[in-house]
């Protein structure tokens, strides 16, 4: 697999993980980002290019594969816990959470791509 392969996988999975994420709740928590009108799809997906987009500048930086792993992991996982579990039925101003989740999950991302970045650089040789 290639590196443009890896980076093509991050941005389709970083596009769907919001609502790969809402699908063991079932169908009606998968309903709260789903039933919305096309404004609600560019309303999530806008924000959340913000959380994919930074795993996938890490990607730039490496010259291994296996570097891309840290950043996947460190930004991925926190991210699809927060969309599986954050209620936006909860509050009339829940919806504006969302804007913060993929903000929040830049800390973590960095932390896997400063770990991707010394796998890349000094352990794989």
């Amino acid at each position: 697999m290639k590196m443009l392969t890896i980076r093509i996988a991050i941005v389709i999975f970083g596009i769907l993980l919001p609502y790969i994420a809402r699908i063991p709740g079932g169908s009606g928590w998968l309903h709260q980002y789903t039933g919305n009108d096309i404004g609600g799809f560019l309303f999530i997906g806008v924000f959340n290019a913000i959380a994919w987009g930074a795993v996938l500048s890490f990607t730039f930086l490496y010259k291994y594969k296996r570097s891309v792993i840290a950043p996947v992991l460190f930004g991925f996982v926190p991210l699809a816990w927060v969309h599986s579990v954050y209620d936006i039925s909860s509050d009339a101003q829940a919806g504006v959470g969302l804007v913060f989740i993929p903000i929040y999950a830049l800390a973590p991302i960095a932390v896997g791509g400063v770990i991707g970045y010394l796998i890349d650089r000094y352990l794989i040789k």
